[in-house]
């Protein structure tokens, strides 16, 4: 073998090796090149998925939404309070007053869950009767005591005027569970501010436009002052345009869990 065949000879396996070397390189750095444009790409894009919890780079963070504020937040509170309890007893002061025909009246006011109120009335028409609800159509009036209940008792509708205020409000309709529903489904636009310091309590008073005063007995105007501390009502004020013509006071309420 000839000089030059035998160099040939020795030197081709290494020249290959070499050859085999410089692909594998070449093919590497175009992999990286070719990773680096599509990751660019999906970045661009934004469907690189982020890991859960995680930000995506560039995107602004997400913002919290707001507390519900205002006389919403007001009802929602009332609400919470209500779930709350299984019975109340309070004592109610009613004043109303339709064209020239007042009314006063004071009754002990007892409610407990679903629905069954107990009132005596205590000033008034009717002072010394005792009404009795089960949550049905119709009410139980009492006068007296004892066998004397039993004697002096008469059943009638829950909307017979002899056993409703003159501006139309019936037992079940004084009780807390029904002013939280009327605030609530009411039509009309809500507002929100600080009420009167009542008996030493501070209030929120919600105010109730009725968008439909014949729908509510011609009130145009509601008023809800509602305890800071309990969220409980603690008067309720009634409107005939500027006139004030109901005033419903709520005091000595004891609440059960």
């Amino acid at each position: 073998m000839t000089p030059i065949a035998q160099i040939a000879h020795e030197t081709t396996p290494n020249a290959s090796a070499a050859v085999r070397t410089i692909r594998m390189k070449t093919h590497r750095a175009l992999f990286r090149l070719t990773l680096t444009a599509a990751c660019a790409a999906l970045l661009m894009l934004g469907t690189i998925p982020t890991p859960t919890g995680a930000q995506s780079p560039g995107m602004p963070a997400a913002t919290p939404l707001p507390a519900p504020s205002g006389p919403a937040a007001q009802i929602d509170a009332f609400a919470l309070a209500w779930a709350s309890v299984t019975a109340y007893s309070a004592v109610v002061t009613v004043f109303e007053q339709r064209d020239t025909q007042v009314q006063n009246v004071v009754f002990n006011y007892s409610f407990r869950k679903p629905a069954s109120a107990t009132v005596h009335i205590v000033a008034g028409p009717n002072a010394g009767a005792t009404l009795i609800w089960d949550g049905g159509a119709d009410v139980v009036a009492r006068r007296g005591s004892g066998i004397f209940a039993a004697l002096f008792k008469k059943t009638m509708s829950l909307h017979d005027p002899q056993v409703t205020t003159i501006w139309g409000s019936s037992i079940d309709q004084l009780s807390f569970g029904a002013i939280l529903a009327h605030g609530q489904q009411t039509p009309g636009t809500l507002s929100q501010g600080p009420g009167d310091v009542i008996n030493g309590v501070a209030t929120d008073a919600v105010t109730l436009i009725h968008a439909d005063p014949a729908a509510d007995a011609g009130l145009t105007r509601e008023v809800i002052e509602l305890s800071t501390a309990t969220h409980f009502p603690m008067r309720i004020l009634g409107y005939d345009g500027p006139m004030l013509v109901r005033k419903i006071e709520f005091s000595n309420v004891e609440l059960a869990g």
